[in-house]
């Protein structure tokens, strides 16, 4: 019984580990999410609102860069970064069954990567991340009345992600950020005192030192 609680104090503090520091940003112009940076294990990986990695990081990252330099066996991989001191950095091969992930990042260090693959279900989605280690992300689905979210990231782990839709009487939200996690962002909608300000981001709140929202 002592080694069953043991293994599950040890699971959820993993879970808490991974779902750590995470750090959106929005943009000041449009108030869509642009990226999301994750702390996955040793690494902060940043996560486009497009559902592409554009870099990763860690405090102890040191040591000799490596590159894939064979053109004719990593044809995918030729020129891109191989290793990192101890830690290995490999991407997905270009094959019949990978055509969507071919030359993605597929891990770093023992941190896997995955992607969504094409589908009549999933068209919206192919090619963007589908997992990092263990933390699911997903996206808005396909909508027939309101397509406004369709392919924007819907899910990442257990933090659910929504933005504004269609509202013929106010569209001060309209595709704008509204929810990530515990965070809510709301906008002015004043169309007559103060029309100068209508679609503004008006307030943040829930911020926290786990989960927060900046707006840049």
């Amino acid at each position: 019984m002592k080694f069953k609680n043991l293994f599950l104090f040890v699971f959820l503090l993993g879970s808490l580990t991974i779902n750590a520091q995470v750090r959106a940003t929005v943009s000041a112009k449009t108030y869509d999410l642009e990226t999301v940076k994750l702390t996955v294990g040793d690494f902060v990986i940043r996560l486009n609102a497009d559902g592409s990695i554009s870099d990763f990081n860690a405090p102890d990252l040191n040591g000799k860069f490596e590159y894939y330099d064979n053109q004719v066996f990593d044809k995918a991989k030729y020129g891109k970064l191989k290793s990192i001191g101890d830690v290995k950095i490999n991407y997905w091969d270009d094959s019949a069954f990978t055509g969507e992930k071919a030359g993605k990042l597929k891990s770093i260090g023992n941190i896997s990567i995955d992607y969504w693959e094409e589908s009549a279900f999933t068209t919206e989605k192919a090619g963007k991340v589908k997992k990092i280690g263990s933390l699911n992300v997903d996206y808005w689905p396909n909508d027939v009345i309101d397509n406004s979210r369709l392919g924007k990231l819907k899910t990442i782990g257990n933090i659910s992600i929504d933005y504004g839709t269609r509202d013929i009487i106010d569209e001060s939200k309209f595709q704008k950020l509204i929810k990530f996690g515990p965070v809510r962002l709301d906008y002015s909608n004043d169309k007559f005192i103060d029309k100068n300000r209508y679609g503004q981001l008006k307030s943040i709140n829930g911020n926290n030192e786990e989960i927060s929202v900046s707006v840049l």
